[in-house]
């Protein structure tokens, strides 16, 4: 009877748990899952691969294929640790979409020990535990936007662009490619500051930066790096793609007719051209040969495009 209401206890502790909860033996096979672990599996038919008892967990990470099998092999890779004894904790944080919202999960896997029996008796398996931690995902991801996104144009910040620029040049070393900048200057914008106003030039940036933001690939970052300068990474794209986008950039912008508080005003811009190569050592390498010829279309006369020689 005690042994009865024991596991009764254990099964009602584990139904009132609001993670989603299964336990494994030492092979992986799933010996009890708990009522929000069933719940879940329900309503994410059609998502991830139901895993209910006598599933063997560690196979099904394994075979995991689709956006979660990093995450998935990973965790294989834990569970596996913690069975075999070589470590008592594993934890991961790993993204678990479904069609209609985002959602994030911290799964942590802890030894199951029986209390009797010698050192190699009391391993039993393990604990799988998968906490909904989307809320505080949420929050961090809009906290991360607002310290990469420039308050003004809500294009991507020089903090965002550096990371992810230095991301980029990684790939191009480690499997080729192509890949260029394009640095981009309004043309005499003081004058239109010192003329107009502030809100005017606010006016100026914000419609530059929208027009122009229509005119990238989703591949491409486009982003303010202050003031009136901008700067765009093409990946895959080479030099003379780059300078036929830096033309279209160039005659939009000089076709726009802008409506601020001080009337409708026009600006051009003057656009820098260069590739970025794998023995670069850092993306500020290729920014400088932006910039020079950035300088270039400047001395030039503006409203031009110009590239490295």
């Amino acid at each position: 009877m005690g042994a009865l209401i024991a596991k009764n206890l254990g099964v009602s502790v584990m139904d009132a748990l609001t993670s989603n909860i299964c336990v494994v033996n030492l092979t992986g096979e799933i010996l009890a899952v708990n009522r929000a672990w069933k719940e879940f599996g329900a309503s994410n038919a059609g998502g991830a691969e139901l895993v209910y008892l006598g599933t063997n967990y560690l196979d099904v990470c394994r075979s995991s294929t689709g956006p979660a099998s990093a995450e998935a092999s990973a965790f294989y890779s834990g569970m596996h640790d913690v069975l075999a004894g070589r470590t008592d904790h594993f934890q991961i944080e790993y993204p678990c979409h479904s069609p209609t919202e985002f959602r994030w999960f911290l799964a942590t896997v802890t030894p199951l020990v029986n209390r009797r029996g010698t050192k190699d008796e009391r391993k039993i398996g393990a604990v799988a535990s998968h906490m909904n931690v989307t809320d505080r995902k949420l929050v961090e991801l809009d906290y991360a936007r607002l310290a990469s996104t420039d308050p003004l144009t809500d294009l991507p910040n020089r903090r965002f662009f550096e990371q992810y620029a230095m991301i980029e040049l990684e790939r191009l070393r480690r499997f080729g490619g192509k890949m260029s900048l394009l640095m981009l200057d309004l043309d005499k914008f003081k004058l239109v500051n010192d003329t107009h106003g502030h809100l005017a030039g606010d006016a100026v940036l914000k419609e530059v930066a929208a027009r122009c933001k229509t005119a990238f690939r989703g591949s491409d970052l486009f982003a303010r790096i202050g003031g009136e300068e901008f700067v765009a990474l093409l990946v895959g794209t080479d030099e003379a793609g780059a300078i036929r986008l830096a033309e279209k950039l160039r005659s939009l912008v000089e076709g726009l007719r802008i409506k601020t508080g001080a009337g409708t005003l026009r600006v051009t811009f003057s656009i820098g051209v260069a590739s970025v190569f794998s023995e670069d050592r850092s993306i500020s390498v290729a920014l400088n040969r932006a910039d020079k010829a950035l300088y270039a279309a400047k001395t030039a006369g503006r409203n031009s495009v110009k590239v490295v020689a």
